[in-house]
């Protein structure tokens, strides 16, 4: 046997087209004629449940009173604004309940009508390197909503979300090495090597390899991996902004898929490693689009999981690396 569930609400009133007009110019309720044979006003709902809410005549009875129905909106603000000056009986401004935030209005008849802000599904961004360029994966709740590469870090942060992590060290070091970068290697253990040492400001901003290698053994008496200062330019463009966007955290993918899977993966160089991380990111929730424009594989990988971390961020449960780190930038996030 199914669920029993509510598919009508009907009100009676006194004058029906004054509510109808009411409901539709002050509420934004789009109340139309209703069929025959008996006049009344109606809406139906057919996007998801089904549910028709109607307006009849009272005719010789008495009307609906003391009754209370509700309704979702998209922006508060604007439907009070729109409710107060169509004339309706305010009972309360808008203001934040246990179920959203809401405000109330007396119809025709003095039946309750309250209008709540429809939750909106929290809104992050994944950002990887992406050949020469940046992936860009956009999570809306669990969807994938976007996916795409732009050439500059600054056009990612033009997309609407609440948090944007991006796998790019935050947080320069002027000496010695970041405490972020050891504790993530010791976490992943023997994927450890995919965590690059952060090369200090000075030596990232030297014009070239060769001269930065020599400025790193003079300043720090260690070598430069030529994969690390290649990140050099990527690491500068984000460091201009981290600082003063407070949505934007650093992350690093092997981190998180370690976080997400509670153990190292198969090398993302080979085609079994993309899958398993795909898969993990399916069994997670995450429906990985299956390619997206000018985007290798493992980079729509990599800006996805940073996504889920972004995630985990602005729901209060990403943990950081190192433990006990309290400030958003300096800390690699889990």
């Amino acid at each position: 046997m199914g669920d029993t569930r509510l598919a009508f609400v009907a009100l009676r009133t006194r004058d029906l087209e004054a509510s109808a007009r009411l409901y539709r110019e002050a509420f934004g309720v789009p109340m139309r004629e209703g069929q025959p044979p008996q006049p009344h006003a109606e809406v139906a709902w057919t996007e998801g449940a089904y549910l028709h809410f109607a307006l009849f005549p009272a005719g010789d009875g008495p009307p609906t009173t003391n009754s209370q129905v509700g309704f979702f909106v998209d922006d508060l603000e604007a439907a009070h604004v729109r409710a107060a000056a169509a004339g309706a009986a305010i009972v309360y401004a808008p203001r934040d309940e246990p179920w959203g935030r809401t405000a109330a209005y007396r119809d025709l008849d003095g039946n309750l009508v309250t209008l709540t802000e429809r939750a909106q599904p929290l809104r992050v961004a994944g950002v990887d390197i992406a050949g020469g360029g940046w992936a860009v994966v956009v999570l809306e709740g669990d969807k994938v909503v976007e996916a795409y590469r732009c050439e500059q870090f600054a056009q990612a942060l033009r997309t609407d979300v609440e948090v944007i992590a991006v796998d790019v060290p935050i947080g320069i070091p002027e000496s010695g090495s970041r405490p972020a970068d050891e504790a993530a290697r010791r976490f992943i253990g023997k994927r450890g090597s995919s965590v690059f040492p952060t090369p200090i400001r000075a030596v990232l901003e030297t014009e070239s390899y060769e001269k930065a290698r020599e400025r790193a053994l003079e300043l720090t008496g260690k070598g430069l991996p030529k994969q690390a200062y290649s990140l050099a330019r990527y690491i500068l463009e984000v460091d201009e902004y981290a600082h003063e966007d407070a949505r934007v955290i650093e992350v690093h993918p092997e981190v998180s898929f370690f976080e997400l899977g509670h153990r190292p993966l198969l090398p993302k160089k080979r085609s079994d490693g993309w899958a398993e991380r795909r898969r993990l990111l399916e069994e997670a929730g995450i429906e990985v689009p299956a390619a997206a424009q000018r985007v290798r594989e493992p980079d729509l990988l990599d800006a996805t999981i940073a996504a889920w971390t972004a995630r985990r961020y602005a729901l209060g449960q990403a943990l950081p690396l190192p433990d006990g780190h309290v400030e958003r930038i300096g800390a690699i996030w889990r």
